[in-house]
Order: structure tokens, then sequence, then C-alpha cells
């Protein structure tokens, strides 16, 4: 890599030239940054009260802050929408402006109920990343479930005999920590059957809580999206970690997921979105996946350079309360002293 190709364009659209920067130079540092004039970001809910089963594993943004959010990146990119970015992404018309899509995880009902009202009155289309397994309230995300569990340990008094029973069960599993609510946020995808017996021992009913309070989205209200302009793609069965699948389990874990959705949402639902990161998944997997059907697939790491243009990252702004502006300047610097570094050393 050249230090010329830090600064050049490329990705899903035309090189940008110099005199864009003086026109918008958040858009053209983004796409300098990401090889791409499409910034894509992702959230996973948004409310003013944080429930619990959210409360142990991100912070999600207030609608206040979303819509602050979207009101500074409207200023400096056009929204745009997945099919017009996976038409881009794999040969069809170059976008040319720098684009916003918005993307959310997991397929919660804050979406529909609370972000929507504010993507409606911006004229943004989202895409949805669901897992299928999650879908019409069936199983509950094994995080989701250790949040639950962590609010519910916190709560109980030092001498409850209950804190000690947790606390051994999550030893035998590795999870160590200064308390049994930090031990349990520490379950692994492949150890998420102690969860159950934690929840036993707690007498937290899984199934109860599903039918009550219905976390996440059902078919139907996903297909009242759908009629919204709304799109929607595949994020697994149930969200484990790519990193630490066979690739056996992580093929069929893209594939089969992005089949299923396919199969209830319509041919144009190709793109999948990798739990956590795609992160140090082998190069040789994309060009696999792109070749079994997938569309298009988003992480959450940096951008590579001389990566797959269907090989897309996102920005996630759930990491605290600094606004959207502050985080993305924050990124852009970090990441781009990285790659002027890995230029210059060859």
């Amino acid at each position: 890599m050249s230090v010329a190709d830090v600064i050049s364009g490329g990705g899903l659209g035309r090189r940008l030239r110099w005199t864009d920067a003086l026109r918008n130079p958040l858009g053209t540092a983004c796409h300098h940054a990401y090889g791409s004039p499409v910034l894509a970001v992702v959230y996973h809910a948004v409310c003013d009260t944080v429930p619990d089963h959210l409360k142990h594993i991100y912070r999600p943004r207030t609608p206040k802050e979303f819509t602050e959010d979207l009101d500074f990146l409207l200023k400096h990119f056009e929204p745009t929408d997945l099919p017009t970015v996976t038409g881009s992404a794999m040969g069809g018309p170059e976008i040319r402006r720098p684009s916003l899509l918005v993307t959310f995880d997991d397929g919660m009902r804050e979406v529909a109920e609370v972000a929507m009202p504010i993507l409606r009155r911006k004229g943004i289309r989202p895409a949805l990343y669901l897992n299928l397994n999650f879908l019409d309230n069936k199983t509950l995300f094994y995080r989701h479930k250790a949040s639950l569990l962590a609010e519910r340990l916190g709560r109980l008094a030092e001498a409850d005999p209950r804190r000690a029973v947790c606390a051994a069960t999550l030893a035998r599993a590795g999870a160590v920590a200064a308390n049994p609510a930090a031990g349990v946020m520490k379950v692994s995808w492949h150890q998420r059957a102690v969860l159950d017996e934690i929840a036993s021992v707690l007498e937290f009913d899984t199934a109860g809580f599903l039918a009550t309070h219905k976390p996440y989205l059902t078919r139907d209200e996903i297909a009242d999206l759908m009629a919204e302009g709304v799109s929607i793609g595949a994020h697994g069965f149930d969200h484990p970690n790519h990193r630490l699948l066979t690739p056996e389990q992580r093929k069929e874990e893209v594939t089969g997921s992005v089949a299923g959705i396919r199969a209830l949402f319509g041919p144009g639902c190709g793109s999948f979105a990798f739990p956590y990161s795609d992160e140090g998944l082998p190069d040789t997997l994309f060009g696999d996946l792109y070749g079994s059907g997938v569309d298009l697939t988003f992480g959450t790491s940096w951008p590579r350079r001389g990566g797959p243009q269907r090989r897309v990252q996102r920005i996630c702004f759930e990491n605290g309360p600094a606004p959207a502006k502050q985080q993305l300047v924050k990124r852009l610097l970090r990441g781009g002293a990285g790659n002027m570094k890995r230029a210059l050393a060859g």
C-alpha cells in the first residue's frame, strides 16, 4: 500500500476530487477512510428507559440523541437504502455522493415503536438485520438473558444463598468475576446452557418473559415495515460469535439464515450482518459466501483496503453518550492514523 492509497477513494463509488473536500470535508474524509461514499451506521434500539435485557450489554441512544445523530449525519450525507447500496456493490450504478445507510441489528421492537417515527420524519429507509430464532419471540438471545440475570443477581442481598450457588455455577464454566452479576455477562455463546442453570436458581421464567415483554418484532410487524420501504437482511440464527465457530458452522450460520430470511420475506433479502464483527475471519470465507447466494456482508471493523466491495463495514454509536459527531471524528482519526502507519511501513 502506498501513501496515495491512504487518501484515494474508490469502493462503491467514484473517486472524490479535492473540490469535493471543500464542499463536504466530513463526507470526503469518510469516503477516503472507508474506500466508499457510503457511511453505514448500526444501532440496536432507541429508548428513553433502557430495559433490563439491554442494560448490561450496551447503552442505546435516547430518542433525543438518535434524532441529534441523524440531524448531524444528514448535514453531510444523503440518505440511501440497502437495495441501492447492494446494487452498487454488485456492479450496478455507482453511488456518487456521500450517503448514509442506517441499519439495526437483532430485530428489537423499539425499532418499530420508537426509532421508526423519527426515521419517517427524516425520510430514511433503514435496513433491519434479523435473527431467525428470535422472530415472533420464539427464543431469547443469550446475551439478553444474561443481562436480565445480571440485573436480578445485582439486586440480591449479599447474604442470599442463591448468590453463592450462582457464583459456583459460573466458576465451573470459567466465568469468574468480582461478583455473580459481572460473571454472568462473561458467559459465551458456547456456554449459554449455563444461563439456564442460573435462571433456574433465580426462578426466572424465560418463556414468560418472552410472552409478556415481547422484546422482538413479529413477522407481521416486519411485513408492515417492509411496506414502508424498510429492507430486511439476516443476522444469523441465534447470534454466535463467528470467530468461535468452525468453518462449517460459520458457513451454515450465514447461508442458512440468509436462505431462511429470503423464504420468509422475499428474494431481495440477501445480505448478512455479522454479529459482533467480521474481523479476523479468513478472506476465503467471503468469496465462498458471495458465490453461495449472499449478496452483501456487513461487519463493524475498520475497512481493509483492497477487500471486496461487497464486504461493508459499519459504525456503531452505542459506545457511550458522546454524540455521533464526536464518535465519528474520533474513529476517523484513529483509523486514519492506522492506515498511514501501515502505508509508511510498506
